[in-house]
């Protein structure tokens, strides 16, 4: 609350039109201060042999800090499970396959260890749940989280080995609050009961860092590792299991965790300035404020940009500018307890920003690396992206009086298009999520990233740790802040031309060229079934038509934009209100199979990986391990299904763009 304030009056101070303090009331999840969450060995009489830490050690200068609050899986469920371990690498879904499928274990009243990595940490839990097992603990290995000749902090960048990785372990899939789907959380809401709430696990979770984890599976027996790929960087033979060694058979693992949910005000600032010639248009700039620890990387590194746009826009306003549309601005609260903030603040606005909203462009870390740019966007983005970085300044080493563009496209060339830097589709887990899944608004994301194809430890090795302090920034990740400095001038120019372009710079070609592509993807996976196609009589004929007729459409729109007349103030509103609303003709009201927040017809986050997004997620849902499935005939009519509402959701797409009457 006190940081919302101080966030609200820096605004005001900035020059902002209004700057408002906006409240939900939501479920949260918190350790109990008398009841500490741990994992023990214990013998055959009981006794814990062994126990994690129940604190990760301070970074220096922090020692004295109070109120660190420890590592813990927020909204687990309570509860003291004991059994044998089973560690099932990644735990994704091919992971619980090689175990369950080709090696016959199963982790049915297993507590299962998993390392952190590849995927959202909610999947590894649910995919534990379907398994049967009856807790899961999670651990990063250095394979994952130690980039290799670089010391731990604070000498290095690299994560000691007493820390862990904090973070929620809901599968919401874009509620919001676990108590109040699909609505605001208002003091009139109605609430489903605690137990009942949305995504919350049913089984306890536990995070611990690679020391305790050493200790936990340093005496793993049952069967080797299936994979080469399953050994990680600890001294552990990483045997699968269950349970230990003959000389330790008699030991279990016993997990103890009390943390409880509670349902606690959050306070998302909402700052505007008012647009001159179209206030009724909105472009909303919004990055979260909340963090787990010091959040040195996430969010702050991504709140000081913010709050330096802001700084800036307010400065153009005293100098007498305005923007054509209004813009917003949003410090969200609650992202890390699963995009809360944000959501419930969609939520109660959905009516009008479905109707007048032309983008979002979201603010969290800004740096995770300092190698090069990293861009998740709609196809609609593009071309805007690629001619906003032409202008801005590369940052980095040996590009000197270089673009950002020119060092972006050299370090990180698309696989897609020719002679263009990559743009990655959005997944989720964070807070575009609602805007773009849900409402269909146009968004997109940039901060700076490593080198994807040579650094392969997940994220940033001291993610959601206490290590996340403002020193490992400014000592390792971006000593003069320029990296910092790119991406205000990405993002605040992104906001810039998206409220103040006469025409807007969207380019629906890109969309075009996009889903061909995407249709092309999801037709070569199907093929992997020729027979089955030709059993059950499956096409692709009505989605590629669509596609087809998206594609000349798109293009006669762009060249109808081309000959527009800028004094005719009515038609350049018309064919911007198409560009708007395009994004929002990819929305199936009735959402994806199971997950009705997600309705995105194009995208949407994977069901493996919350993280990552998928293209046509409904047809490739429907074929996901379809060969597996009992009963192939009413598989395969949920494919043509998905394929005939993707084939609608094109077409009707297209006939926005056709010219009016």
């Amino acid at each position: 609350m006190h940081l919302a304030q101080q966030v609200q009056a820096e605004w005001k101070k900035f020059g902002l039109d209004s700057v408002q303090l906006v409240h939900y009331d939501v479920l949260l999840s918190y350790p109990d201060d008398t009841k500490p969450n741990y994992i023990s060995i214990i013998d055959e009489h009981g006794n814990e042999v062994f126990n994690t830490s129940l604190s990760e050690p301070p970074p220096p200068g922090y020692e004295a800090v109070r109120d660190v609050v420890p590592p813990y899986s927020a909204f687990s469920a309570q509860g003291v499970p004991e059994g044998e371990l089973v560690y099932v690498n990644y735990g994704r879904t091919e992971d619980f396959f090689t175990l369950e499928r080709d090696m016959g274990i199963n982790c049915a009243g297993k507590i299962v260890i998993a390392r952190y990595g590849k995927i959202f940490r909610g999947n590894k839990v649910k995919n534990a749940e379907l398994a049967g097992a009856k807790g899961i603990i999670l651990y990063s290995d250095p394979a994952d989280y130690c980039a290799p000749g670089v010391d731990p902090y604070p000498s290095g960048w690299n994560l000691p080995g007493g820390g862990a990785q904090r973070g929620n372990v809901l599968n919401l899939n874009g509620a919001g609050d676990p108590l109040t789907p699909g609505y605001p959380a208002k003091e009139y809401a109605y609430r489903l009961d605690k137990t009942s709430g949305v995504g919350l696990p049913k089984i306890p979770v536990h995070p611990i860092g690679y020391h305790d984890a050493e200790s936990l599976l340093r005496n793993m027996g049952g069967r080797p590792p299936p994979y080469s790929s399953w050994k990680g960087n600890l001294n552990v033979s990483y045997n699968v299991g269950p349970g230990f060694t003959e000389d330790y058979s008699s030991r279990k693992v016993k997990m103890h965790i009390h943390s409880n949910n509670e349902v606690r005000r959050i306070y998302n600032v909402i700052g505007t300035i008012r647009g001159t010639v179209e206030p009724d248009r909105y472009v909303i700039l919004g990055g979260h404020r909340d963090s787990w620890v010091f959040g040195g990387i996430d969010p702050k590194s991504g709140a000081a940009v913010v709050h330096e746009i802001v700084r800036s826009f307010g400065k153009l306003k005293n100098e007498g500018w305005r923007p054509r549309r209004t813009v917003i601005f949003a410090s969200w609260d609650a992202e890390e307890f699963g995009l809360l903030g944000s959501t419930e603040w969609a939520e109660e606005n959905a009516k009008v920003l479905q109707a007048r909203g032309v983008a979002y462009i979201n603010a969290d870390s800004s740096v995770e690396g300092n190698y090069t740019l990293r861009v998740d966007c709609t196809p609609l983005m593009y071309s805007l992206v690629y001619s906003l970085t032409k202008k801005i300044p590369s940052p980095d080493e040996g590009f000197e009086g270089k673009s950002l563009y020119e060092s972006w496209y050299k370090k990180n060339p698309s696989s897609e298009y020719k002679e263009v830097p990559r743009i990655n589709k959005l997944g989720s887990g964070n807070d575009f999520e609602a805007f773009f899944q849900r409402l269909g608004i146009a968004s997109g994301r940039a901060r700076y990233s490593k080198n994807w194809n040579v650094e392969k430890y997940s994220s940033y090795p001291v993610y959601h740790s206490v290590y996340e302090t403002y020193e490992i920034v400014e000592q390792f990740y971006d000593p003069t802040f320029k990296n910092h400095l790119t991406v205000a001038q990405v993002r605040g120019g992104l906001v810039f031309e998206l409220a103040n372009s006469v025409v807007l710079p969207f380019d629906c070609r890109d969309y075009a060229s996009s889903v061909s592509n995407y249709a092309h993807i999801i037709y070569n996976l199907s093929r992997n079934h020729e027979e089955e196609l030709a059993a059950y009589s499956v096409s692709f004929d009505a989605l590629f038509s669509a596609v087809k007729n998206f594609t000349e459409v798109a293009a006669s729109f762009h060249e109808r934009l081309q000959q527009i007349n800028l004094n005719n103030l009515l038609a350049i509103r018309s064919l911007n209100d198409q560009l708007m609303f395009l994004e929002r003709a990819f929305i199936d009201p009735l959402g994806l199979p199971g997950r009705p927040f997600y309705r995105h017809v194009i995208f949407a986050p994977s069901s493996h990986n919350k993280y990552a997004g998928e293209s046509f997620p409904g047809i490739y849902d429907a074929m996901f391990d379809i060969e597996s499935k009992a009963d192939q005939r009413e598989a395969w009519e949920e494919v043509k299904r998905q394929i005939s509402i993707a084939a609608f959701t094109v077409q009707a797409a297209a006939d926005t763009l056709k010219e009016v009457a």
